[in-house]
């Protein structure tokens, strides 16, 4: 089967970080809102914090999560789903996608502070000056983003930092 990744375009993209990453936190969810009709992302009926992308626009694809009414990231697609028959056709598109917007990244923030690759799954993770954490990621199906708050990455090296100390276990 013959599939093309429907790709958000760079100059969006550079958008969204632009207007997510780039400026300042916290965010309340008042903000995410707003930022979310700025986009023109469709809200989910149920959950306003759920909402249709640029690369899939009919469905709620994006999404972001609080606690406290402060934003804690921020998920969103960049490429839309490859259908189940074409997966195994579409890696290597998709790994196309995710270098390129590596690139952007990378162009922006410099190298990214922590990359992997296992079965099939794979991220680069960036960090900007405020401390805000950019992933990118993607298997053979999709390429997306993720934008941790400064909080969440604070977070989450104390919790690298703890298990490099022995002082907790790595599934704790």
């Amino acid at each position: 089967m013959s599939f093309e990744f429907t790709v958000l375009p760079d100059e969006r993209f550079i958008e969204i970080l632009e207007a997510w990453v780039d400026s300042p936190w916290p965010k309340t969810t008042e903000d995410g809102y707003a930022l979310r009709d700025h986009f023109g992302w469709t809200p989910d009926s149920q959950d306003p914090a759920l909402f249709a992308s640029d690369v899939e626009p009919d469905e709620p694809s994006a999404y972001f999560t609080a606690r406290n009414d402060s934003i804690k990231s921020l998920t969103f697609p960049i490429t839309d789903i490859a259908p189940e028959e074409a997966r195994g056709e579409s890696l290597a598109d998709a790994l196309v996608i995710y270098r390129h917007f590596c690139d952007i990244l990378k162009s922006r923030y410099g190298k990214p502070k922590k990359r992997s690759n296992r079965d099939g799954h794979y991220s680069s993770t960036f960090v900007t000056p405020q401390g805000v954490g950019v992933d990118v990621g993607g298997t053979i199906a999709h390429v997306s983003c993720i934008v941790e708050s400064p909080e969440q990455m604070f977070i989450a090296s104390e919790y690298q930092r703890l298990v490099a100390k022995g002082y907790i276990s790595e599934d704790e």
